[in-house]
């Protein structure tokens, strides 16, 4: 069955809102959020694989913890 335009297009309004909502709620520092701890060991364990690839360490874990959040 497939969706309507109608329909298609209700959908797309909601992940809009709800992308704008998440990128609002973006942390600028992680090390209050429950998760990081978790994320800075993860990427210890990997430093090795994420050398040139990562710059920006303290970033990347705002950005895991908002992502599982």
């Amino acid at each position: 069955m497939a969706l309507t335009n109608d329909i298609t297009e209700k959908i797309s309004i909601e992940v809009i809102k709800t992308l704008i909502t998440r990128f609002e709620s973006f942390p600028e520092d992680a090390s209050n959020n429950r998760n990081a701890p978790f994320h800075e060991a993860f990427l210890n364990a990997f430093s090795d694989k994420l050398e040139g690839k990562v710059s920006d360490i303290p970033f990347f874990i705002s950005l895991s913890s908002w992502y599982m959040d």
